[in-house]
């Protein structure tokens, strides 16, 4: 009897698991109309969060337990991809607070502009925003020391002639930033006296630099400024914007502090001499472990995919990126991510010293050792071929005879596949472009547009999860070694990996991680409710009308949504560890001050708090309907990657502000890597939200007609 290798049973049961944890999937919904209705119901007034007010020195730091950090813009991060973080003063401030025994409770400001007056208010501790160390704010607040010193730079369009070379032809040029903005004061001071005529635009107080930056690029505006750190983030998705020349050299960045708090800042100014912060993480450098000890960080080469690294409501998740975190962790390292432009490029980077390790389902071949030097193994794959769900499965070797199958040449699966040729052949290889991730080959493979691929048995585990349209079938190669890959240099670094690896292979963490990734199904619960006869919904319909009306919602709209995330189980737990009817995040649950997710009445207060909050974080002037279909879709998978759909929406000349047939269509379009890479917040795997708000539009659709509440119907008279 034959048996299924380890690693393709492993295919097979996530497979099987999928299957186990949910009824067989319904027939799709029948399409949303072009504009359905979605009832705007006047909220009874929901209670604002009121920020405790406490201008107290360190002394009250320490008996309230917690530092307050005010930081500017969006809870959710962006996606660090060139080993420079917009987060660094964040992390540097959460470490400090570590240092003092303290807990960090993080308050985001959306204004910058905000930002002081709520410091010396006290309703914040220290402001961790790359505050620039002016004149100005200087009469206003205390300064830390620095955190790093930037360079000011001019950003322009790239290719365009006209844009000035030097500071003296900035005379009549017209610069954009917001005015709360260093840069403001640094231009103002040029225009006085180096750069006669120069003119200084307001931005809005709402639009942040990498915006201004990306208005740049798109040809929107002439002239932007930037620093230098938060430019080495944004030009890795931003190829089209250039920095011209400095406007202003030296330029500090420090934490903000109240001049009442001199403890605080005493303490502040100690902690970062001893930390001995190094601004060097962008520099090419050839380190062992000791030197990267030094510098405080780990460099890390991956992949931006959905087995790797990828960003996840607003959370930086990834297999890889997850267990590479552990080992810094282990070392007292932060990590720094480096996402190379094509997966050919990342031993090139490597060598070159462009990042400390690869981790990124590395496989380890013959070819590959003669460059690098790979640590112990920390996964063993089949090399699996992927056909269409419909498709007799290949049984059998010598049945790849007369096929077509297409993979990277820099992949494992290339030389695997050249290797069968001889015995095996003939067939046929065609070499995909090599910024294609073996995901989107997989899903060419499922709509059709590609006979046959080949992937590793762990990311066809990961696609399988979601997928019902392809089948993982005959092992090409079995017990494939996927290691970290250090230069034959590191000799160090290669050790603490091995012996890592060692502690960690089978350990908790490792087993609860590969479980996540590889087993569990990610997708939504989703699926078909039948049509409600009695006017109940759910067991759950007088909390939801409670929370409905306190915060403006259609209670049946929140309806769909409770079963769309969790079929009315309060104990349901996602793969990423939501919790509730409404699988809210817990972190997210304790920042709205609930505790106990699986209570129906504190899952279902969150949900709904959760998803005003996302509805008012869209521009008011947007349509109200339009604005729920964007928080659907952000509670799904993160505002950032709605935002990047909204921005790409706009180029391709679609509307921005329109879900069904415009935004929908680019979110899809974050799959692909020539987008993803220019995205903010990079990869998503798109088809998720656009399934998720369509089923929940649907599925609304019925129970508006068939469950009645007079109440809120009337509402829609005009």
């Amino acid at each position: 009897m034959a048996r299924l290798s380890p690693s393709l049973a492993l295919v097979a049961a996530a497979s099987l698991l999928a299957c186990e944890r949910a009824p067989p999937p319904p027939p799709p919904p029948p399409a949303a109309p072009a504009d359905p209705e979605i009832v705007e119901v006047k909220a009874e007034g929901a209670p604002k969060r009121e920020l405790l007010v406490d201008t107290g020195d360190l002394d009250a730091v320490l008996k309230r337990g917690a530092l307050r950090v005010l930081i500017f813009g969006a809870e959710e991060t962006v996606l660090p991809r060139n080993g420079a973080s917009t987060a660094t003063d964040v992390v540097l401030a959460e470490a400090f607070a570590h240092d003092l025994g303290v807990r960090v409770e993080t308050i985001a400001v959306p204004r910058f502009a905000d930002l002081i007056p709520m410091l010396l208010e006290g309703k914040g501790d220290l402001i961790a925003a790359r505050l620039a160390d002016t004149r100005a704010r200087r009469q206003r607040i205390a300064f830390s020391r620095p955190t790093t010193t930037v360079s000011e730079l001019l950003i322009g369009k790239k290719g365009d002639a006209a844009v000035p070379k030097k500071l003296a032809e900035l005379a009549g040029a017209t610069v954009t930033v917001r005015a709360s903005s260093s840069y403001k004061e640094t231009l103002d001071a040029l225009a006085a006296k180096d750069a006669q005529g120069l003119l200084v635009a307001d931005a809005p107080e709402d639009r942040d630099t990498p915006l201004l930056v990306a208005d740049v690029a798109a040809g929107k505006l002439a002239l932007t400024a930037c620093d230098s750190d938060l430019f080495a983030h944004v030009s890795a998705y931003q190829p089209d914007a250039v920095a011209l020349f400095p406007l202003k050299e030296g330029r500090v960045i420090a934490f903000g502090l109240r001049p009442t708090n001199p403890k605080l800042k005493a303490a502040a100014d100690a902690w970062l001499v001893q930390h001995a912060l190094h601004a060097h993480a962008t520099e090419a450098a050839q380190l062992d472990l000791e030197q990267i000890k030094k510098r405080g960080s780990l460099r890390v080469l991956t992949r931006n995919n959905a087995v790797s690294y990828f960003l996840h409501k607003g959370q930086q998740q990834g297999f890889d990126y997850e267990l590479i975190k552990l080992f810094a962790k282990d070392h007292g390292l932060r990590v720094d991510v480096v996402v190379p432009p094509e997966a050919s490029d990342l031993m090139p980077w490597l060598l070159a010293g462009k990042g400390d390790v690869i981790a990124a389902q590395l496989t380890v071949t013959d070819a590959r050792k003669r460059d690098v030097a790979f640590s112990a193994p920390y996964l063993f794959a089949d090399e699996v071929l992927v056909q269409p769900a419909a498709a007799p499965p290949l049984a059998a070797l010598a049945e790849l005879k007369g096929t077509t199958l297409h993979v990277r040449k820099s992949s494992s699966y290339r030389s695997t596949l050249d290797a069968l040729q001889a015995q095996h052949g003939p067939f046929t290889v065609v070499d995909a472009p090599e910024d294609q991730e073996t995901e989107q080959l997989i899903a060419k493979v499922g709509d059709g547009t590609m006979p046959l691929t080949v992937a590793d048995s762990t990311i066809a585990a990961v696609e399988l999860a979601y997928r019902t349209d392809v089948q993982a079938t005959l092992p090409l190669k079995t017990g494939a070694e996927i290691a970290f890959a250090v230069r034959p240099t590191s000799t160090a670094l290669r050790g603490a990996l091995d012996a890592f690896v060692k502690k960690r292979f089978r350990g908790l963490e490792y087993n609860v991680l590969k479980q996540r990734y590889f087993t569990e199904r990610r997708a939504s619960a989703g699926g078909t409710a039948a049509a409600p006869s009695s006017g109940s919904v759910s067991d759950y319909d007088a909390l939801m009308k409670e929370r409905a009306r306190q915060y403006g919602l259609d209670w049946r709209l929140l309806a769909a949504q409770a079963y769309q995330e969790s079929r009315f189980d309060p104990k349901a737990k996602s793969w990423v560890g939501a919790q509730g009817l409404f699988q809210v995040m817990p972190a997210t649950g304790r920042e709205m001050g609930f505790t106990d997710l699986e209570d129906p009445g504190q899952g279902v207060h969150a949900g709904a708090q959760y998803m005003a909050k996302l509805i008012d974080s869209f521009d008011s002037r947007i349509p109200f309907k339009q604005r729920v279909r964007f928080a659907l879709a952000a509670y799904n998978a993160g505002r950032g990657h709605v935002e990047d759909a909204r921005l790409l929406a706009a180029e391709q000349g679609l509307d921005p502000n329109r879900w069904f047939g415009n935004v929908e269509k680019t979110m899809l379009l974050l799959q692909q890597p020539k987008y993803a890479r220019r995205a903010r917040h990079g990869y998503c795997r798109g088809e998720e939200p656009v399934k998720y708000v369509s089923e929940i539009q649907s599925r609304y659709d019925n129970w508006l007609s068939v469950v009645k509440d007079t109440g809120v119907d009337a509402s829609k008279a005009p």
